[in-house]
């Protein structure tokens, strides 16, 4: 049986220390009502000047991503596309995983649309690379997940977020991507955060994978569907829990 996330207020003073690299899903869990509200972007300015670095790793396109990238406080560099694709400013989008045969994944989605209502195609596949998205449109978690099992038998992946679905030809994993990064930049494994709302952003809860991995309060719903669950858990939802990460991480550095 898996454990259940602990309350983030029991996590450790010495861990929050330590932490120079907070690496956070966007959609759901930087966001409100589809937004980033101010009140992220000032943390983003405060984790920055107290020494911990946001690394945003989204299941949204790199042409999107990109231009995140470049204009919000304090981020050098974003990791989309749920781990496929490294993007910084002014550098060419780097694949971090081989490329998708486009063709087979559109097969899997003509199949899987047999079992329940036709599929919208994402609007921002013209800047996509390393994966194929369609929009959720309300579909359950417990829908996802039955859909995702029959992807496996077609050979493919199939992940979701609050927003979008997305297929694969290979396991999508944002965690893999985060430590790949921490690697080039020579932090380890145990001074990184990572946060997120979705079954997405397993990968960035793996046990052992990074010193604090956390879940907005959102994830309790999810947890039958949520292979990896996160060590941690928020008290609130979306951008509220987010904020309560960041002020946990200023306040263990005072």
């Amino acid at each position: 049986m898996r454990k259940a996330p602990a309350p983030l207020s029991t996590a450790p003073s010495a861990t929050l220390a330590g932490i120079r690299l907070l690496a956070t899903d966007i959609d759901g869990t930087l966001t409100h009502g589809g937004r980033i509200p101010p009140d992220v972007l000032i943390e983003f300015r405060r984790l920055s000047r107290a020494g911990v670095e946001v690394l945003p790793v989204t299941g949204r396109p790199a042409g999107e991503t990109l231009g995140l990238a470049r204009y919000l406080p304090g981020i050098r560099e974003a990791i989309a596309e749920n781990g496929a694709t490294l993007v910084t400013p002014d550098l060419p989008v780097e694949a971090l995983t081989p490329p998708p045969d486009l063709g087979r994944l559109f097969e899997a989605a003509k199949e899987l649309e047999h079992l329940g209502r036709p599929w919208t195609l994402s609007p921002d596949r013209f800047c996509r690379v390393g994966d194929v998205a369609w929009l959720r449109e309300g579909r359950t978690d417990a829908e996802l997940d039955g859909l995702r099992a029959v992807a496996r038998k077609l050979g493919v992946w199939l992940v979701w977020s609050s927003v979008h679905l997305h297929l694969s030809d290979h396991d999508p994993d944002k965690g893999l991507a985060v430590l790949e990064l921490a690697r080039r930049r020579g932090i380890a494994p145990h001074e990184i955060a990572t946060i997120g709302d979705s079954a997405n952003d397993v990968g960035l809860w793996h046990t052992g994978r990074f010193g604090l991995a956390v879940g907005t309060a959102d994830v309790a719903a999810q947890l039958p569907v949520i292979g990896h669950p996160p060590a941690w858990i928020t008290v609130e939802s979306g951008a509220s829990g987010w904020l309560e990460l960041a002020d946990r991480l200023m306040v263990a550095r005072t």
